[in-house]
């Protein structure tokens, strides 16, 4: 093939005989359900937990693994799209995550399924790069990221509430397996699609592999899986008493410093670390730590809605429905905020803002009978802040770095805000809930003492379910003050924009000299 035809890859991935709206819904039928595949879904995490007959924790290992596979294939995704055409790409992708969801669905053994987990996060990213390319360019032609996350955010968060409640009904009617079988189905459709309607030419010009270093990805893939295993069984294990998470973290922290100590003396760094140490990117981690602790109090409200309310996965995806509308807000606000430069730092500190209201309401609508349209209500809040730091930070992160360093951390990045932060926060809540139940029922029991009850334990469930909104009152109460340090590091950040006359003012105003005349901005 000659150069030219080499670089002929400019209007899309599919055929010149395709017209350009079928082009469009080829991208979207290819995209959504690409980004939707997974080796665990959130919403029927419990049901595959009985099916199995294994700890939760098992699962959750293996719903990490997905992300952490995603994280890993980043830094090389460019690379192996250069070397194999977009319909090989696909295809093979399409076949083999196919097979991956056929197993997870056949398997009982937990261990099967962290390793199709990790494995469909890793294949999976290859084809979302394909479909987002194109996407990218119709939504933002001049390269505006911000106009891009606005739209692109919405989305594919919306789409992935939309399917998250699909596949709670499909279990809900019928069994547990009926995901994978679905999605096992929509794949192969996805590879025939693909070998009719895509071209055979390439991106650019066949990039080699052997550049690739392996052994870091390995490095980086064992840490991970490490500082997952720590901190999915830290509670199941008895937090630092068990030598196999003290173990994991020692192992994941030296494995991790091996990778940072190789990448310094590499050709060709598979990931550029100096871009994290730069200011904005410093900054967005802190802020995803946060994130992910007012994600992970989401576990409280799973505990009390099935616990007390009696809800079921089906009722509670049926309820997550309400963060669509706040998603879609969030990018209404994203597209004009971009489009007048209004200060970033404001919406970010909406989306927290946000946050702190879902909790405040949760942790007042908390009792053994709640109205639904309350909670409801708290989940529009909680997708409209979720939608608006998704935006907010990614924008803010992808500032001042060029592509090359983006692509660099991005894997990284990608692991701490949807990995990392959720099960540090989870960690945490997980046992701060668990000590505050302790103490309600040692509070409650106080009371039963000086009581005389022929039959015990018949009152035991209700003093268990007392002690649990006890203690899901404490942990979100205490979440409520979060929202002060948070406030006070976005306030003290200048994201991008110092004002030297505002401390020159300041300075004069302390002093206690006079500022009249002088204009604010």
């Amino acid at each position: 093939m000659s150069y030219k035809k080499q670089t002929m890859y400019n209007k899309g991935p599919f055929a010149s005989w395709v017209p350009k709206p079928v082009m469009l819904i080829l991208i979207l039928v290819i995209l959504f359900p690409m980004m939707t595949i997974s080796g665990v879904y959130p919403t029927t995490l419990t049901d595959v937990t009985g099916a199995m007959a294994t700890y939760t924790e098992y699962i959750s290992l293996a719903n990490n693994a997905g992300t952490i596979g995603m994280g890993v294939i980043f830094p090389i995704a460019m690379r192996l799209k250069m070397r194999f055409r977009s319909k090989e790409i696909i295809t093979t992708s399409a076949i083999l995550l196919a097979v991956l969801s056929y197993m997870c669905a056949t398997t009982d053994n937990p261990l099967v399924l962290i390793g199709c987990s990790f494995m469909i996060g890793f294949i999976k990213f290859l084809p979302i790069i394909e479909m987002i390319l194109p996407v990218m360019f119709m939504i933002a032609p001049t390269g505006d990221r911000g106009k891009f996350y606005a739209i692109f955010y919405p989305l594919s968060i919306g789409f992935g509430q939309l399917s998250a409640y699909t596949f709670a009904s499909l279990v809900f009617n019928g069994s547990w397996q009926a995901p994978y079988f679905l999605m096992s189905a929509i794949m192969l459709c996805i590879a025939a699609l693909s070998l009719i309607f895509q071209h055979n030419q390439r991106f650019s010009f066949k990039m080699p592999l052997y550049q690739v270093d392996w052994l870091s990805l390995a490095l980086m893939a064992v840490s991970l899986m490490c500082f997952n295993y720590f901190l999915v069984f830290m509670k199941q294990q008895g937090w630092f008493i068990s030598p196999a998470v003290v173990g994991t973290l020692i192992a994941g922290v030296l494995l991790f410093a091996a990778l940072i100590y190789r990448q310094q003396f590499l050709k060709r760094k598979l990931i550029d670390f100096s871009a994290l140490m730069k200011k904005n990117v410093i900054h967005s981690i802190i802020l995803l730590l946060f994130l992910g602790a007012y994600l992970a109090s989401s576990s409280i409200y799973s505990q009390y809605s099935v616990a007390v309310l009696g809800y079921n996965n089906l009722i509670n995806a049926q309820l997550n429905l309400w963060m669509i509308p706040g998603i879609v807000l969030s990018g209404i606000m994203a597209y004009f905020g971009f489009k007048n430069n209004w200060y970033i730092k404001y919406y970010i500190a909406a989306g927290f803002v946000s946050f702190f209201l879902h909790t405040l309401l949760l942790y007042l609508i908390i009792q053994p009978y709640a109205d639904i349209r309350y909670l409801a209500f708290a989940m529009f809040l909680k997708g409209l802040g979720m939608g608006i730091l998704f935006i907010g930070i990614w924008f803010y992160t992808s500032l001042n770095l060029s592509m090359q360093q983006l692509l660099g951390i991005m894997g990284i990045l990608i692991v701490i805000r949807a990995f990392l932060a959720t099960a540090i926060g989870g960690a945490i809540i997980g046992w701060a809930g668990y000590q505050a139940q302790w103490q309600s029922l040692n509070d409650i029991s106080a009371y039963l003492d000086t009581g005389d009850f022929p039959n015990g334990m018949a009152i035991y469930q209700n003093i268990s379910l007392n002690a649990l909104m006890a203690s899901g009152k404490i942990v979100l109460g205490s979440m409520c003050w979060l929202i002060i340090p948070v406030l006070i590091i976005i306030a003290t950040h200048s994201y991008g924009k110092f004002h030297f006359k505002r401390i020159v003012l300041l300075r004069k105003i302390i002093r206690g000299n006079s500022i009249k005349g002088y204009r604010l901005t």
